[in-house]
């Protein structure tokens, strides 16, 4: 018998960047890349430009890949990958009861965020490959919570953000994009998955307050 050798551990990964600001950031996008009519529009470079907010907060996190999401992956290499990340999700039962700055743990078995309030289409994707050190896509979204209706929170009295993920969605077999947003109660299209989740420290997200959470998700194989 052979040698056995030790296996590439080629292992998708995911990084969040959350940016909570009052006022919504201007997105710059720069060198479009081809793509299919209904699927996100992709681009190889971008600036998020923040001189007309005000910075309240930042993080930058890790993020977890559900077991949906892996499988989907491994799938494209056999099959194509027909489910593309194409939508944004955010949610208020991100963290524990008793401590809204401690953000729970989320498990890769999860197939939904603790408590979504809102889903929308990613404003941009960027894709960065090509090159022997990087290999990754960017997801971006800025949310408002001028556009979130209050009755989606959990505790409408007191509104927080504190999960988002990436959804997939089937564009060949469902609708193409342009999808609309939606927000609790409503359902999704059935065709839309969790893809990858993250958990953060309770943002308020008042209306009245004008804030924006604009996330900058990354995937990449190392």
């Amino acid at each position: 018998m052979g040698e056995l050798r030790p296996r590439d551990n080629i292992c998708p990964k995911g990084r969040v960047e959350l940016f909570v600001t009052q006022g919504k950031p201007t997105l710059h996008l720069s060198n479009p890349l081809p793509t299919l009519p209904g699927y996100p529009k992709v681009h190889a470079n971008h600036h998020l430009d923040f001189s007309n907010t005000k910075i309240i907060d930042s993080y930058d996190i890790m993020n977890i890949i559900v077991n949906v999401g892996k499988d989907k992956v491994i799938q494209s290499l056999t099959t194509g990958f027909i489910n593309v990340v194409a939508r944004m999700a955010i949610g208020d039962r991100g963290t524990i009861p008793s401590d809204s700055t401690v953000p729970k743990v989320p498990v890769s078995t999860q197939s939904a965020l603790y408590n979504e309030i809102y889903r929308d289409d990613v404003d941009a994707t960027i894709l960065n490959v090509g090159t022997p050190t990087v290999h990754e896509v960017r997801f971006i979204k800025s949310f408002s919570s001028l556009l979130i209706p209050l009755t989606a929170f959990s505790n409408q009295a007191a509104p927080v953000v504190n999960e988002a993920g990436l959804i997939i969605a089937d564009l060949l077999g469902g609708a193409p994009l342009p999808r609309p947003p939606v927000a609790a109660p409503n359902a999704a299209d059935v065709d839309e998955k969790l893809f990858s989740i993250r958990t953060f420290k309770s943002v308020p997200f008042e209306a009245a307050n004008a804030i924006s959470v604009t996330i900058r998700y990354t995937i990449f194989i190392e």
